[in-house]
């Protein structure tokens, strides 16, 4: 944290300096020392700043620019007829390529983890993001483990992860953080992925309390349905398909054609292709 060491010091230097030659009025020496601690750190925060997003910039122009180009590449094996597993598992394979190109950009950030903590910190949770989207989970653990929940997705994806592992005592205290820290819509995720994971453990009656209560919370027609499969015991007909992408990066249904899509953290960078 270089950036708040300088700042303090300068700050002190500034107080002690104004002291010195005006003794007996440290009121104002430490008003004009704070003063200076504010105008010290303003610009190196700002210089800082700026570095990330054009680092994050760079990282988010070369994944879209992947994907577009695998896209078009997909659009090309359709139209001739020649789609089919094989095809998909080689368009997998040059996203993951291109994913971990992309991580090995964001190395640029390591010089400016020692100006604040917080950039290793953004960065540790997109790798942790992009790892996962590219389903190579155990390494993206370790990230998720550091990650920043600034999004419900990276939340979900820890809880995910948590309940792969087995820890379902873990996942219970994440989801009830995650329904106090996000509100409205934002919940809708956490709500759909924890009444997901108690079907599965047969916790039927736990899972209907979660839903009744999303469905209110947050209106959405997904968690409403599935209120209503529980209910009535239609348990095979319960998905979270209809949440779209969000729902498909965490990686638990197969993917079934949607409507919507949706943009992951940072300003609309990868989008899970399918």
């Amino acid at each position: 944290m270089l950036s708040l060491i300088i700042s303090l010091v300068f700050g002190l230097v500034v107080c002690f300096g104004i002291g010195v030659n005006w003794p007996g009025h440290w009121g104002w020496c430490s008003f004009f020392g704070f003063l200076g601690f504010i105008l010290c750190s303003l610009p190196l925060n700002f210089w800082i700043k700026k570095k990330l997003e054009a680092i994050f910039k760079d990282v988010q122009d070369k994944i879209v620019a992947s994907q577009s180009k695998l896209k078009r590449e997909a659009q090309m094996y359709q139209s001739k007829g020649i789609a089919g597993k094989a095809t998909q598992e080689k368009i997998e394979a040059k996203q993951a390529a291109s994913i971990h190109e992309a991580i090995d950009m964001l190395d640029a950030v390591n010089p400016l983890r020692k100006w604040n903590f917080l950039a290793g910190k953004q960065a540790d949770t997109l790798r942790a993001q992009l790892l996962y989207q590219i389903k190579e989970y155990e390494a993206a653990d370790p990230y998720l483990e550091k990650a920043l929940v600034m999004d419900p997705l990276i939340l979900a994806m820890k809880m995910v992860r948590k309940y792969k592992k087995g820890d379902l005592v873990e996942v219970e205290k994440m989801y009830n953080k995650g329904i106090k820290r996000f509100k409205g819509d934002k919940t809708t995720l956490i709500y759909a992925l924890y009444s997901w994971i108690l079907v599965k453990e047969n916790k039927l009656d736990e899972a209907v309390v979660v839903l009744d209560e999303g469905k209110k919370k947050t209106e959405n027609d997904v968690l409403k349905a599935n209120w209503e499969h529980v209910v009535n015991n239609r348990i095979k007909r319960f998905s979270n398909a209809g949440l779209g992408d969000n729902w498909y990066v965490l990686a638990l249904e197969d993917i079934k054609p949607i409507k919507q899509r949706a943009q992951l953290p940072f300003g609309g960078s990868p989008k899970y292709m399918h």
